[in-house]
């Protein structure tokens, strides 16, 4: 598996800075430039569509690399808009420039800096040399055996981020099985009762107030992502086999029944693939097998005589109209989960070996 690492330019001299600005300025131009050409005229990675792009200081593999990056977002941004349904506009590219083993090398270094990372610069035959330090992240994924670094990096103004290659291990035998419900007011609450993340509804609510594509909606974004991994984070991962979450899709979709304004413009700052994501990351650290299960009824369903009825959940509260088991609806869900997910684990032990989701 491969587990990123976030290391600072801060240790480059000015000049270095420079070389590095004129660099992604260079960069950036010529990945919009091929963001615009794709978007109105396809093209492929072939030295006709290279061929758009004349005046520029690149070399040839650098344009080749920028032409690779607009075809990754232009197609991921054309399958986002037919899966939302919605008319997009012509992507523009403000982000890191991802670099291959072609332009980047990292070596050990001496001293203080303990990382020299070097990349193919504007003038042919010479490299950026980078004195950096290694992390505790860092230092986390090589201690690992047979982990090694890849040679390469997404590049910014300001850091590098860098990639480790770690063994995949087998996933673990010993330890118990949880289940996670992912909610909208408490991110995460399992099946042993315990909620996690009480405050993201406020942070949903800074996301709706603030105004698209300004500097304070992008900084909640980071607030949100920074909230979701701690809230993550806090799960007993250390003492898990398991893990069960639901399979979402389409939540944000169409205007369903039981959909209301409300709900959607609840959901609307809502992630679950970015909690998924973080889940799915920290269960592979972990040697953690992941189970998505069906997430219909399972908040509706009474845990202990198995009452389905829509009046078992009233926003919250879970009351069941049959047996009148009383309790919060998040968790009366994540005992489902973990119903479904025990039912699931037996399921496919039975068959042999299993590849987490």
């Amino acid at each position: 598996m491969r587990r990123a690492v976030k290391v600072t330019l801060k240790f480059a001299t000015a000049k270095k800075r420079r070389a590095i600005n004129a660099l992604l300025s260079r960069y950036r131009s010529a990945v919009n430039f091929y963001i615009r050409s794709l978007w109105h005229e396809r093209g492929k990675l072939d030295a006709s569509t290279l061929a758009r792009l004349q005046d520029t200081e690149l070399s040839a593999r650098y344009k080749s690399q920028a032409l690779k990056q607009a075809l990754d977002i232009v197609v991921a941004t054309r399958k986002a808009a037919k899966t939302i349904g919605k008319f997009v506009r012509c992507p523009v590219f403000r982000g890191a420039a991802v670099l291959d083993a072609k332009f980047v090398n990292i070596e050990s270094g001496n001293g203080s800096f303990d990382l020299i990372v070097r990349i193919s610069s504007l003038v042919s035959r010479q490299r950026i040399s980078i004195p950096t330090c290694k992390t505790a992240v860092a230092n986390k994924w090589l201690d690992v055996p047979g982990a090694q670094w890849i040679h390469g990096c997404a590049l910014s103004e300001d850091s590098l981020i860098l990639w480790v290659e770690v063994p995949d291990c087998a996933p673990k035998t010993d330890g118990r099985v949880l289940a996670v419900d992912i909610g909208l007011n408490k991110l995460l609450s399992d099946s042993d009762g315990n909620h996690y993340g009480r405050g993201f509804k406020a942070i949903r609510d800074k996301i709706r107030r603030s105004k698209p594509n300004s500097k304070a909606r992008y900084r909640h974004y980071r607030e949100r992502t920074n909230f979701i991994n701690f809230s993550v984070n806090r799960l007993p991962f250390y003492s898990l086999s398991a893990l069960g979450v639901e399979d979402l899709s389409d939540m944000k979709h169409g205007k369903k029944k039981g959909r209301g304004k409300n709900f959607r413009k609840a959901i609307a700052a809502w992630t679950y693939r970015e909690v998924l994501n973080r889940m799915s990351c920290k269960a592979a650290e972990n040697r953690v097998r992941l189970f998505a299960v069906d997430p219909a009824n399972t908040s509706r369903t009474c845990p202990e005589c198995g009452c389905c009825e829509k009046e078992n959940r009233n926003g919250e509260n879970f009351s069941c109209v049959r047996c009148g088991h009383r309790a919060d609806a998040d968790s009366v869900g994540a005992r489902n989960i973990l119903a479904r997910t025990l039912a699931t684990l037996r399921s496919v032990e039975s068959l042999g070996p299993i590849k987490a989701v």
